[in-house]
């Protein structure tokens, strides 16, 4: 399953305005094609409705690797330290919102990986287990 939301997007080439979807989320075991693009990098594609211009959208997306115990978020764009700590943190806080919650965040490694390279590696893993 594909968690999707609209975002505005500001062209670079036109500066036209526009609306776009996103991915959001992404869950391994139902959603093995969405797989394949996050393998790419090539997540979160827009075209200008104006001018036609394609860009890749820079923002993160979830990735539940499940039946494995393992939540990471892609996002290209957090290699410092503390945007990576403040991913976790929020990771956190939404855990700590309920019983129920806390008892998977207890369960379920969280990782925040900004590296292709290494997304593959974890993508690659899970197909060979799973696929």
């Amino acid at each position: 399953m594909v968690g999707t939301s609209s975002v505005e997007v500001k062209c670079t080439k036109c500066g036209n305005v526009y609306e776009a979807q996103v991915i959001d989320h992404v869950d391994m075991s139902q959603d093995f094609e969405t797989a394949k693009a996050l393998k790419t990098g090539k997540v979160n594609r827009t075209q200008c409705s104006k001018c036609k211009k394609v860009m890749f959208l820079d923002r993160g997306v979830v990735i539940n690797f499940e039946p494995d115990p393992l939540i990471v978020v892609f996002d290209p764009s957090a290699k410092s330290s503390g945007a990576q700590a403040e991913l976790k943190q929020s990771y956190d806080n939404i855990v700590r919102f309920n019983e129920t919650l806390q008892e998977v965040g207890e369960e379920v490694q969280f990782k925040v990986v900004t590296d292709l390279e290494q997304l593959k590696g974890l993508i690659d893993e899970y197909v060979k287990k799973y696929k």
